[in-house]
């Protein structure tokens, strides 16, 4: 059994206990089963920095009255391919859950869809959203802002997010590609499991607040801290350019003016944007052509040279798609921390993990 694991559980049990405290902090039961569903299945793919870890702060903020129990989503603007929705502080799982659904039914008319949206939530785990569109043989995207956890190059105020996001493309006999990263080393829920479990992280992960190379986690992050980017100035840019797809597109927060969840937020809107697009190659090389030309090149690559004591060469998700696999057999480990967390909210909510 993996360090620190002290229980595991089935992926319907955890999507199940999961759904309960939803329903027992108000919200309706088709909203719960969405939010369930992703949180549920972020651990299932060994994304625990975004799953059930997270769920005693979504419950929080819910109790709080800093989200809407009842989503409310409008429609802004709207024409051919393209949608401008507005979510009133409703919580990022559905909205983005609804969102991609638009971008993958406007494709399917158009061939290409774009869905952005303002005054959302945190939405957890990217990936799982552009995977939708692999129902249909199309290619999924999305981005999204987030709150300020990084600082400019050349900086040390906090003032940026690590903009996460996220491509899937469909293939035939290969996992599909699914690409899911913040513009961070690290995400701050690395940071945060790591120093539940006593750890200290890796130099190059985080900053403290004084600019300076940490191995604390709490100081690379909820100490006032900042997350190192990717590529430095590269990660940088990708930043900007993630904040105006986002934010400045539909007018919304900028990330710092974005609460962190951990932040007490009078307002009720925490404020963060995203983009979904969706696109059919139908309109370009074809479905079916497209996936084996995945497949092909996938195999090109898998089959090149590999560097020293390398036994196999992975493609972007296919970790986490044999991470999936062996947890459905085996169960889906929770950390002891995490565990504790999760049967202090259950008693509290007046239900028990299974």
């Amino acid at each position: 059994m993996e360090k620190n694991v002290s229980q595991r559980i089935s992926f319907d049990d955890l999507k199940l206990f999961c759904k309960q405290a939803y329903l027992r902090a108000g919200v309706p039961e088709d909203e719960a089963e969405i939010v369930a569903d992703l949180l549920a299945r972020s651990d299932l793919r060994g994304v625990e920095t975004h799953g059930a870890l997270r769920l005693p702060i979504y419950i929080q903020r819910l109790q709080k009255g800093y989200v809407r129990a009842v989503c409310k989503i409008t429609t802004v603007k709207e024409r051919g391919s393209t949608a401008f929705l507005e979510a009133h502080g409703s919580m990022g799982h559905v909205v983005a859950h609804k969102a991609m659904k638009i971008a993958i039914q406007k494709a399917t008319e158009h061939g290409i869809g774009w869905v952005s949206v303002k005054d959302s939530g945190h939405f957890g785990a990217a990936g799982l959203f552009p995977m939708r569109a692999l129902e249909k043989d199309f290619i999924g995207y999305v981005i999204t802002n987030s709150a300020p956890i990084m600082a400019p190059y050349g900086g040390r105020e906090r003032i940026l997010g690590n903009n996460p996001l996220s491509f899937a493309f469909p293939t035939v006999q290969y996992p599909p590609i699914v690409l899911d990263m913040s513009i961070s080393v690290v995400s701050a829920g690395k940071l945060i499991l790591c120093r539940k479990k006593g750890e200290k992280i890796p130099l190059g992960w985080a900053y403290d607040k004084n600019g300076f190379p940490t191995e604390d986690p709490y100081e690379g992050y909820e100490g006032g801290g900042f997350l190192a980017a990717i590529g430095e100035y590269k990660g940088y840019g990708m930043i900007l350019v993630h904040e105006m797809l986002t934010s400045i597109l539909t007018g919304g927060k900028w990330t710092q003016h974005i609460k962190s969840l951990y932040e007490e937020d009078k307002t009720g809107i925490q404020g963060t944007c995203h983009s979904f697009m969706a696109i059919d190659p139908e309109c370009f090389t074809g479905r079916e052509n497209f996936k084996k030309e995945m497949d092909r090149y996938i195999k090109s690559i898998k089959e090149s040279a590999k560097a020293q004591n390398v036994t196999e060469i992975l493609m972007p998700g296919e970790p986490e798609y044999r991470t999936e696999s062996e947890r459905l057999k085996q169960g889906i480990p929770l950390e002891s921390t995490t565990l504790q967390e999760l049967v202090t909210l259950g008693k509290s909510l007046g239900i028990s993990l299974p």
